[in-house]
């Protein structure tokens, strides 16, 4: 591992969308553009603050909802100078649900035929990941099942331009 990387440690859950309840929380709204044939992952976060890029490679670093993780903050003409790569595009909307010290990322996915929800959680910690339990109703836990990272959620639910 590098010095530059951080671990990444995260869960991610399949939800109900008859189950999710999203009155009060504060969201974000997320485009990602996944490079093909590459593991890199150019963001763009838009919230109440405004509009912050991001480009970010993640690896597998063995263990089941841990990655080694590098994140480059760009600002917006940097962002538009290197987003020119082939790339699978993906928008969702991302709530925030406060559990005790925890962000409960709740991912809405959607197109108009088809429609997923995610809550994902990080931890600081492998003691604290291993030991956590979802604080609410869940289909099944889905972490590391290939169908449910970054880039195959980005192909199923990818934006035509």
């Amino acid at each position: 591992m590098s010095k530059y990387q951080l671990i990444e440690r995260e869960r991610k859950f399949l939800l109900a969308s008859e189950q999710v309840n999203t009155t009060g929380l504060r969201q974000k709204q997320i485009t990602d553009y996944y490079l093909n044939g590459a593991m890199l992952r150019f963001r763009v976060v838009t919230d109440e603050e405004g509009q912050r890029y991001k480009l970010t490679q993640k690896s597998s670093v063995g263990a089941v909802g841990e990655a080694a993780i590098t994140t480059i903050y760009l600002n917006k003409q940097e962002f538009e100078l290197l987003n020119i790569f082939d790339a699978v595009t993906v928008s969702k909307t991302r709530y925030l649900l406060q559990s005790g010290q925890l962000v409960i990322g709740l991912d809405h996915y959607f197109t108009e035929t088809d429609e997923l929800w995610l809550a994902e959680v990080e931890f600081s910690s492998t003691e604290e990941m291993l030991g956590f339990e979802l604080p609410l109703p869940h289909i099944s836990e889905v972490t590391g099942q290939p169908e449910y990272d970054g880039y195959a959620l980005a192909r199923r639910f990818q934006q035509i331009n």
